[in-house]
């Protein structure tokens, strides 16, 4: 147990300190673990099991095309669309609606219904969570990513995270994304069921377009911090985006030191496991940080917006966004509007103008820029207790003439609880950090409050 909290700590501290290095919302890269945790979604190859048994084939149809396949799910997934396309034009046509027997219609049309009705039931039907999966739910609905991208068909995700918007197929391409709260389904959804990456023919389509897709989604993997989820180590959807990505971001070793894996275990953590995640792609490798756990609600709390975001709107924000893009790019450089430039001089300059002027009012909250106990400032900083640091704050007292205790400054702040004078708690900034680390290591450090 040890062993445990210890390496919670330590994955803690790396996912929050790679939040605040980037200054902005992490993207989440989804898979079908998710699902299968929160609503009983099937594997792919249950999936395809339980589609096969909606046909005559049955069961024996689907032991029989797994056999002759070798278990690959496209080439099972294939053979089932002919079968029930097969089967949709004689006894089963009341099971399909009438528009998809014209000649627009693909073939295997009929097979991406049956998994959106089938999937689209299943969430339906699901059954309220129970502790601790729904503190997980609710944690993860407010991380606030500023994306989610994913492979899973099902909209789990926009139940979850309120007022995001689905983005699906082609239209990914085509989007935007310097907006703010979209799901990207990068295999297709439920909504439509042609856009499903199904079959053989689908795959080979999507290989097509990937470097499409990667090229859209690298602004996300090169400015944000991204974590993995509901993948298997090695997951081929996520190794193919990871190794176009990687050939851009990566470092010389291979490592994309943004992009974090949580890897799920079924028992607790009893050793320290590694810190990164290695994955080999046509011969060439490339690393992730790696997060490993059995219990998904600390890192989702480790992954909660650190800012006041529990009221945001996405829709509001992803408008807003959408309306500045235009006017930069399009309103003013073809002088459609009139454009006041001092204005526009003073928001370049001044990082307070545009909240002010889009009607935005900063808050200030100790306990987003002062975050730190002392006992916790020790751990940062590699000291075994807060008498240690406690210990500093003296030793700069002396050799300094400041007390960084007396004052709410940039190091420090105090914090009331109750109604009594002494009912107060002191809390510490990342810059404390840093200043105490500098200090145990050189003996000295500069003072700026």
């Amino acid at each position: 147990m040890a062993a445990e909290e210890s390496y919670k700590l330590k994955a803690d501290v790396a996912i929050r300190d790679t939040l605040l290095r980037f200054e902005c919302q992490p993207i989440l890269f989804v898979g079908s673990g998710i699902a299968m945790r929160y609503f009983g979604a099937p594997t792919w190859h249950n999936l395809l099991r339980a589609m096969f048994e909606k046909t005559p084939e049955g069961i024996e149809g689907y032991e029989y095309n797994r056999q002759k396949y070798g278990d690959d799910p496209v080439a099972i997934g294939t053979a089932l669309a002919d079968t029930v396309f097969e089967w949709a034009w004689r006894d089963g046509r009341n099971k399909f609606p009438s528009e998809m027997f014209t000649n627009g219609a693909g073939k295997d049309t009929f097979l991406k219904y049956m998994v959106c009705q089938h999937l689209t039931n299943l969430l339906s039907e699901a059954g309220p969570l129970e502790s601790p999966l729904q503190e997980e739910v609710s944690a993860l609905a407010e991380i606030k990513p500023h994306a989610v991208i994913t492979t899973n068909y099902d909209q789990f995700l926009e139940k979850v995270l309120d007022g995001y918007e689905p983005i699906t197929g082609q239209t990914i391409i085509r989007y935007n994304t310097n907006s703010f709260g979209e799901i990207f389904h990068i295999h297709g959804d439920v909504s439509d069921p042609s856009s499903l990456v199904l079959t053989d023919k689908d795959y080979e389509e999507w290989r097509d377009k990937k470097k499409y897709v990667s090229a859209k989604l690298l602004t996300y993997f090169a400015e944000h911090p991204v974590f993995i989820l509901g993948y298997g180590l090695g997951d081929d959807n996520v190794k193919a985006i990871l190794r176009d990505i990687g050939e851009l971001v990566a470092d010389e070793t291979g490592l994309i030191d943004n992009v974090f894996q949580v890897i799920w275990h079924q028992d607790p953590i009893a050793t320290q496991p590694p810190e990164q995640a290695v994955f080999d792609v046509d011969g060439q490798e490339f690393r992730t940080q790696a997060i490993h756990t059995n219990d998904l609600l600390w890192v989702f709390k480790a992954l909660k917006s650190q800012s006041a975001l529990t009221s945001i709107n996405p829709k509001l924000v992803r408008a807003l966004a959408a309306r500045t893009m235009r006017l930069i790019r399009h309103d003013i450089p073809s002088g459609s509007v009139a454009v006041d430039y001092d204005v526009l001089e003073r928001v370049a300059a001044d990082g307070d103008e545009l909240p002010k002027l889009l009607g935005i009012t900063a808050v200030e909250n100790a306990n987003q820029s002062h975050p730190f106990t002392l006992s916790q400032v020790a751990k940062r900083v590699g000291l075994p207790n807060w008498q240690a640091v406690n210990k500093i704050i003296n030793e700069i007292k002396d050799s300094k003439g400041i007390d960084l205790r007396s004052t709410d400054n940039r190091y420090h702040c105090k914090i009331k609880t109750g109604t009594k004078d002494t009912s107060i708690t002191r809390k510490w900034s990342h810059e404390a950090v840093s200043l105490f680390e500098k200090y145990d290591k050189v003996g000295d450090v500069d003072l700026n409050l």
